[in-house]
């Protein structure tokens, strides 16, 4: 199998050459927005009363079917990817090993895909994860230091215990003879000696650990999550960002994803929290019709035209505009191509 890092370049097309897609080639669903950590540089630790707050739950598993029914009917090709995790920690849901499940059956997609902090990972759920072909597992680590992870996280769970579910979870590959799901383990990078006491922490129950840049997600008015997270080190992260600025204008990101949240509201972005790039929900229009519809035209529309400042949530995010979080530049398309 490819590590995960490799799999944005493989077989990585021109975005900007074949764009409007007839379909996405990702679909992010939220089996929940709920989360047992609140970590410091995340969302889940603001007190605002906005948007985000007050759409904190599980997804149905009613509603997760219809977004199956939905895909199943849409015809063309598969998914390149279904991503079973947008905002919250999906395991919080108990009806997750379920979705999976019913994703596998309905092949929509070539290959299903989620990211977890594994607190709540238990035998069952690893032997869930197995039998209903989850391909990938992206694991979110905070800390390899317990004080520091309590710190960030404003939990009490030990990472000692975080390790021993992954390893119970390779245990259980072994016995089923299986390579899937492939575990990657990543850790936001902390400029100093934690990033190597990381790596060796994970040695052994990670098929592939990493290191992954920060970003400020889409900015929140309340406070800024690097500043959260990195204070006297922030100089390091503004280096970072500044070496990776793509000074694109669009997000090519709108261009290939589409988000379903856990109320059925969906956008074409993973990291708008705060639900400012919503452009329909599922209960009121299909899918496919949302994907080709006049709300999304005009957003590309947006985008291309260089006026996404006038959309709350993309004038405050930065993760388009790096190069280590969006690989395609579609600045320049004609939007002659958009207009229905």
């Amino acid at each position: 199998m490819l590590r995960y890092t490799q799999l944005k370049d493989d077989k990585r097309q021109s975005l900007r050459d074949i764009i409007p897609l007839d379909k996405p080639f990702t679909l992010v669903v939220e089996p929940s927005s709920l989360c047992n950590f609140r970590c410091s540089m995340c969302f889940q630790s603001t007190v605002e009363n906005g948007y985000f707050a007050v759409n904190k739950h599980n997804m149905p598993l009613d509603t997760f079917k219809l977004i199956m029914n939905q895909m199943s009917q849409w015809g063309g090709d598969k998914l390149k990817v279904l991503k079973l995790s947008l905002y919250g920690e999906p395991f919080v849901n108990p009806n997750f090993c379920d979705m999976l499940a019913l994703a596998r059956d309905a092949e929509i997609a070539k290959r299903i895909e989620t990211t977890s902090n594994v607190s709540l990972l238990t035998p069952q759920i690893s032997e869930g994860l197995i039998n209903g072909g989850l391909d990938y597992i992206r694991v979110s680590i905070y800390s390899p230091l317990q004080d520091k992870h309590e710190q960030i996280t404003s939990s009490q769970i030990k990472i000692d215990i975080i390790r021993r579910n992954l390893e119970t979870l390779q245990e259980l590959k072994m016995k089923h003879n299986s390579k899937t799901p492939f575990v990657a383990v990543k850790m936001l990078d902390t400029y100093g000696e934690e990033n190597d006491l990381f790596r060796k922490m994970y040695e052994g129950v990670a098929d592939e650990i990493y290191i992954e840049k920060p970003h400020n997600w889409v900015a929140s008015e309340e406070k800024s999550f690097i500043d959260s997270l990195y204070g006297e080190k922030n100089a390091n992260v503004a280096k970072e960002l500044a070496k990776n600025d793509n000074h694109c204008v669009a997000c090519g990101v709108s261009f290939y994803t589409l988000s379903v949240r856990n109320n059925g509201d969906v956008a074409p972005c993973c990291v708008d929290w705060s639900g400012g790039t919503n452009i329909g929900n599922i209960f009121d229009m299909p899918l496919k019709e949302i994907w080709q519809g006049e709300r999304m035209r005009l957003f590309w529309i947006m985008q291309l035209e260089g006026r996404n400042f006038e959309n709350a949530s993309c004038r405050n995010c930065q993760v388009y505009k790096s190069n280590y979080y969006s690989k395609d530049n579609v600045d320049g398309v004609s939007t002659e191509r958009f207009k229905l």
